[in-house]
């Protein structure tokens, strides 16, 4: 009998073991001086609304494929509980011409409560560094509602906001002998700055001496992200879970022009003023909804490959240029420890 539950506490104790090494599992935490790399190669399919942006830039409806999503995670374990990290991810969408960073994070987590098999804690805290590359767009004018009378409309020419910010979040869990489940929330504060290039050259016919690009003052924004995850350790070697993420994008706006414009004369200026005015209040606040399927072979104690879909519903203001009828993204995910 005492070898019988020997054996259990032992087959309990590999299978907690198995679980806690999960580059997968969405409580997984490297070990002190422990170093590991997740190296995710994905492709997205998007087919876009009808908000009036995609309407006057004649682009609602419109299939987008391939969109390339390369993503690039570096850890490394300060102590058992401590874990220090480096996100990228970079965005090119060829049918569109944007490409970019769209995602740059590092930070540091530390667990503050961890039972083996039982609850878990961690509290981590992020610089978002959307400063590194600067946002990139352009003004159009779009003849599509009103041939007549030409009206503005802003394109992103990249996926960074410009902005320099920072992530404060906390992540609650409970780890069974093969299951886990978690949820997490967490806030980002952007600052704003003039970190940007607008290209506003089919203005210079009608305002004499305005250069091809401005840079603008962008204001400061809060956004939020939250979700939940199952996860299930289906034997040593295999595993999978399921889910989901809710993002609120917040709206941009002017709050200037930064460039100097001195040298113009007092109507240009003038007109100019009364143009970024008009997008103090962007309206491109958008939300997403993602619902994750992800599924994991373990080769060697420190070596995985993942694969994952990804369905995200979205509703977005008048103005959001990324908001979709269809986005669904796939792709695998190479994790290794050393």
């Amino acid at each position: 009998m005492k070898k019988i539950f020997g054996i259990a506490a032992a087959t309990a104790a590999m299978a907690t073991s198995a679980m806690a090494a999960n580059m997968e599992n969405p409580l997984f935490l490297p070990g002190a001086l422990d170093v590991y790399s997740k190296t995710t190669l994905g492709v997205m399919f998007k087919i876009t609304d009808s908000t009036e942006n995609q309407v006057l830039r004649g682009h609602n409806g419109s299939t987008e494929f391939p969109i390339w999503r390369p993503m690039q995670e570096f850890g490394v374990g300060i102590t058992d509980r401590w874990v220090a990290h480096l996100i990228a991810g970079y965005t090119y969408d060829p049918d569109i011409n944007r490409k970019g960073f769209h995602l740059g994070r590092l930070g540091t987590t530390y667990r503050i409560i961890d039972e083996a098999d039982g609850f878990v804690w961690d509290m981590y805290g992020d610089f978002h560094l959307g400063g590194v590359e600067r946002m990139k767009g352009s003004l159009s004018l779009s003849t599509v509602v009103d041939p007549a009378h030409p009206q503005p409309v802003f394109n992103y020419d990249n996926y960074s906001n410009g902005r320099w910010g920072a992530h404060l979040g906390t992540k609650f869990g409970y780890r069974w002998t093969d299951l886990t489940a978690s949820v997490f929330g967490e806030i980002l504060r952007t600052w704003g700055n003039h970190n940007n290039e607008i290209d506003v050259s089919v203005l210079r016919a009608m305002l004499p001496g305005l250069p091809r690009e401005l840079s603008v003052n962008i204001k400061s924004t809060w956004e939020v992200n939250a979700g939940a995850n199952v996860f299930y350790q289906m034997s040593d070697k295999l595993s999978g879970g399921i889910g989901f993420t809710y993002k609120h994008h917040a709206t941009n706006g002017l709050e200037g022009v930064y460039t100097d414009l001195s040298n113009l004369s007092p109507v240009v200026q003038a007109k100019v003023k009364g143009l970024v005015n008009g997008f103090k209040d962007m309206n491109d606040r958008f939300d997403e909804y993602a619902l994750t399927l992800t599924l994991a072979y373990q080769f060697t104690p420190g070596t995985q490959l993942a694969w994952y879909i990804e369905d995200t519903y979205d509703t977005g203001a008048r103005m959001s240029a990324n908001t979709t009828n269809v986005k669904i993204e796939s792709g695998f995910r190479f994790n290794f420890m050393f």
